[in-house]
């Protein structure tokens, strides 16, 4: 069996090179592959492991200069792994590979996951103040709860699974979530989770990631994840507010319209309607879409892309308008002359919500869609005999 060991990386430069030593370390008697997926940092971490990588082959790197972030970096490390085993640790050097060889030899003696943890038995945070460790205990326990997940530390970045499991749900993953084990996990529904315990250590080089946008992330993660976010998308939640904002826009403009054109049909609806997208695709890139936000000239290029996808929403929403005036007219025998702005407003508005649904499901799909890097079937690395470690903690099976 061979594992692949996956450590995404935002400038670790200074890092990465003591990780990769530590990681050969651990791993000896193994057949194993390491693989820095880099989100093309700055300070070039990923040149750093091309020039490792050169010299010893048993060293890849990963580099990602779209769909940038954590989960989305861990997913695409995990897609171009060559093992049979996925693991992911962070390249701060704060998860001690010492611990892998045990990791995996639990998942060959039955588990689906294991996760490096610092609150089972045996386990430590290591030197973390008190506020530090109430938040992650609060983060943890509204793991719990709003998602269900039983294990004792769901918050873990140091993790172990087998990579058929992780391809079956691969397609299903939502990469923007800064815990991509707690989605891994939710989604997987792994049967039999053991915890490793290890001792959280000091960060090496470089600066911590944590900041107000990763505890954001992490809310939101957490609704999407939960029951009634399973129910209604977090980002369809976000579509539809940018779409409230453009009902006011879209009511203002035919407002406008009625007031100062002849125009009391459909042809005022369409008009309205087209105005408001310009709103509504600002609105969504830079927040509902963030995470694959268009930039530069791509922004103007995928703004096309935008209105095509648009053309069925505003074709339901004027559709849906022409109905409804139909029906009114056969139903309260009211002319073209009799109605007035406030009734066309009012047809206007559920004619608005009809569309929504279709231009969501289309601006997902074709405006902003997740990109996904294919299966590699790479198999050049050298290959050497299994050796399966003996030793292993007590594991208890978790149900999730």
């Amino acid at each position: 069996m061979k594992l692949s060991v996956i450590a995404p990386t935002y400038n670790e430069s200074g890092n990465v090179g003591q990780l990769i030593q530590q990681l050969e370390t651990a791993l000896q008697g193994l057949d194993y592959e390491i693989v820095i997926s880099d989100d093309n940092s700055p300070d070039l971490t990923w040149s750093v492991v091309e020039k490792i990588a050169s010299a010893n082959r048993r060293v890849r790197v990963l580099r990602r200069t779209s769909n940038r972030g954590l989960g989305f970096s861990v997913i695409d490390g995990f897609s171009v792994a060559t093992g049979d085993v996925v693991a992911c640790l962070d390249a701060d050097l704060q998860h001690d590979p010492a611990i892998l060889p045990i990791m995996f030899k639990n998942l060959m003696d039955g588990s689906d996951l294991v996760v490096g943890s610092r609150y089972t038995a045996g386990g430590s945070t290591g030197e973390w103040g008190w506020l530090r460790r109430m938040e992650s205990r609060i983060a943890t326990k509204t793991a719990h709860w709003g998602v269900g997940v039983t294990m004792r530390d769901p918050m873990s970045g140091y993790f172990m699974l087998w990579r058929s499991d992780f391809l079956h749900i691969r397609e299903t993953l939502n990469g923007a979530g800064f815990k991509i084990l707690l989605e891994i996990a939710a989604v997987l529904k792994p049967r039999n989770v053991c915890e490793v315990p290890y001792t959280f250590r000091t960060r090496g080089a470089g600066e911590s990631k944590v900041s107000s946008e990763v505890v954001w992330e992490y809310l939101n993660q957490l609704f999407r994840l939960s029951r009634l976010g399973r129910l209604v998308p977090a980002e369809f939640i976000k579509f539809a507010s940018v779409g409230a904002s453009g009902v006011i826009v879209n009511l203002g403009v035919m407002a406008e319209i009625l007031h100062y054109t002849p125009y009391k049909d459909w042809r005022a609806s369409a008009m309205s309607s087209l105005v408001a997208t310009v709103s509504n695709y600002i609105l969504n890139n830079f927040w509902t879409f963030r995470d694959r936000a268009h930039n530069g000239m791509t922004l103007v290029s995928r703004y096309i892309f935008y209105l095509l996808a648009c053309l069925l929403g505003l074709g339901v929403t004027t559709g849906t308008f022409a109905a409804i005036i139909w029906v009114v007219a056969h139903v309260l025998g009211l002319t073209t002359a009799g109605r007035h702005s406030a009734m066309l407003l009012v047809c206007q508005f559920f004619s608005i919500l009809a569309g929504t649904f279709s231009n969501y499901w289309l601006n997902r799909a074709i405006t902003w869609p997740l990109q996904k890097i294919e299966e590699n079937e790479d198999s050049s690395l050298a290959l050497i005999p299994t050796a399966i470690p003996t030793e292993s903690p007590d594991c208890t099976a978790n149900r999730n």
